[in-house]
């Protein structure tokens, strides 16, 4: 269905008042932000949309203080600037996640010791993950006052990041499973927030007691996404089309503020829980020996191929024990 009308993108006709004259800091500018950013984001912008692509050395995330960090500012920065009117924010491909860990000069991976919970340097687990990642979610939601599309691309754990976008869209080999609860951690950063609210309690509840491999069918089909799209390239390429039509659709002062109006479940639900839930997250892994390691991830990989491989064929593989046992799905 085509939208007709005498619509066109509003970008840039904003006239800006002088901020000398009025004595106002002006916002950072694209070519700044982009540029001190590039290492774990890469950025264009055109006719007001801003494309993020989250990477680690051009290709999958190792999940790492680099872009946990960046990530915040990110939102801050381009959430400030008035010249973004949408934001499109996802991996960079085929994978929006490789693992976590660092990789030194060589682009070899490196264990992710800022996240380790060990007691001798303890403010680490403050600095690099409860600060980090609370102000992550909270500048997603908080500091973005325009529309935004999440792009999905293959595997990834950080699921929130694109789920708490406006629109969400999914590569057709896109997976994720919650992986708290099986690596010995409380579900409390704000994925249990999203997950939660878009899937409903009961699902949610399966899904991470059981870790659950959810495809981009099975989250289409539970509401957790808008649009599957055959490969990341094609799912960039349609989330520019949904932001052109936003941009044409509305004007600049409508947009934002029928965001606000969207987002405001969102709002309450993290400001009603997410430090609270987050500090609880950080005891447990504190007290328990909750451990950040790629081998979890691994895991995950040779069941989700399992779990695609039958999804294929009609089938279903339900989460059990030295599992992988294709069976009828009920309906």
């Amino acid at each position: 269905m085509a939208i007709k009308g005498n619509y066109e993108n509003d970008s840039g006709k904003r006239k800006e008042l002088s901020h000398k004259e009025l004595k106002t800091i002006p916002h950072m500018p694209f070519e700044e932000y982009s540029e001190i950013l590039k290492g774990c984001i890469q950025m264009k912008r055109e006719r007001g949309i801003l494309e993020a692509r989250m990477h680690t050395n051009g290709g999958p995330v190792q999940w790492s203080a680099e872009l946990h960090q960046g990530l915040h500012y990110f939102f801050n920065w381009a959430g400030r600037d008035p010249d973004n009117e949408v934001i499109i924010l996802g991996g960079i491909g085929p994978d929006t996640f490789k693992g976590i860990g660092r990789t030194n000069e060589k682009g070899e991976w490196q264990p992710a010791i800022e996240f380790a919970s060990d007691p001798d340097v303890s403010w680490r687990m403050y600095e690099y993950q409860y600060y980090d990642d609370t102000n992550d979610i909270e500048g997603q939601i908080f500091d973005v006052e325009v529309p935004t599309i999440g792009v999905w691309t293959g595997a990834t754990f950080h699921s929130d990041l694109v789920l708490f976008s406006d629109i969400t869209l999914a590569t057709e080999d896109a997976w994720t499973t919650e992986m708290h609860f099986r690596t010995n951690m409380v579900p409390g950063d704000g994925v249990q927030i999203a997950w939660r609210e878009l899937m409903g309690r009961k699902r949610f509840a399966y899904a991470e007691l059981t870790g659950e491999i959810i495809t981009a069918r099975k989250a289409l089909k539970l509401g957790m996404i808008n649009e599957i799209c055959t490969d990341t390239e094609a799912a960039y390429k349609r989330a520019w089309e949904i932001a052109d039509l936003i941009m044409q659709t509305g004007t600049r002062v409508t947009r934002r503020i029928t965001t606000q109006i969207l987002r405001q479940p969102w709002k309450e639900d993290i400001a009603k829980e997410l430090r609270s839930s987050f500090a609880t997250e950080m005891f447990v892994t504190a007290t328990e020996h909750s451990p950040h390691e790629a081998s979890f991830w691994d895991q995950a990989k040779e069941e989700a191929a399992l779990v695609i491989a039958a999804e294929k064929k009609g089938k279903v593989i339900r989460p059990r024990l030295n599992g992988g046992q294709e069976e009828d799905e009920i309906k």
